[in-house]
């Protein structure tokens, strides 16, 4: 055995470490691009016991509508188009038209701390459909006296 032997195959483990990572990050920006959408924005502006409320836009095609879905407290909601009036969206230049804002209603919900979170729904391949958080999640508190329908303590 030479006596360079071990320094070699310092040198071969390094470069199958280097080629490893360059494999796994080259499959991780291909997943990444091939289930997102990085064009898609969007915002929550309200979030409370009768409506959430915000707009969302594909930037990538500032004219199409984007399919949301509402999760409160982790739990499915509904789903709309974001089709409601929005000027100030257009106004910003985040669209061609003045219809990206949505609406959801609020179901009934009990008293205390909720979470909403709005996701679009982005579909790749011919029938991959991921979720992509729009904005940032909001916290509302839900507080009703009897008389308004609360629970009792």
């Amino acid at each position: 055995m030479e006596a360079h032997s071990p320094a070699k195959l310092v040198y071969l483990l390094i470069g199958k470490s280097i080629f490893e990572v360059l494999l796994v990050g080259g499959v991780s920006v291909a997943f990444y691009f091939g289930t997102t959408n990085p064009y898609l924005r969007g915002w929550l502006d309200q979030a409370d016991e009768k409506v959430v409320s915000g707009w969302a836009v594909d930037e990538s095609n500032p004219g199409a509508r984007v399919e949301l879905q509402l999760f409160i407290d982790g739990k499915f909601i509904d789903d709309q188009i974001a089709a409601e009036f929005r000027p100030d969206v257009r106004n910003a230049n985040r669209a061609d038209d003045d219809w990206h804002g949505f609406m959801f209603k609020s179901p009934p919900l009990p008293n205390g701390e909720h979470e909403a979170q709005v996701y679009a729904v982005h579909v790749s391949g011919h029938a991959r459909r991921t979720l992509q958080l729009i904005g940032k999640p909001l916290r509302f508190h839900i507080e009703r006296s009897i008389s308004q329908g609360g629970a009792q303590p």
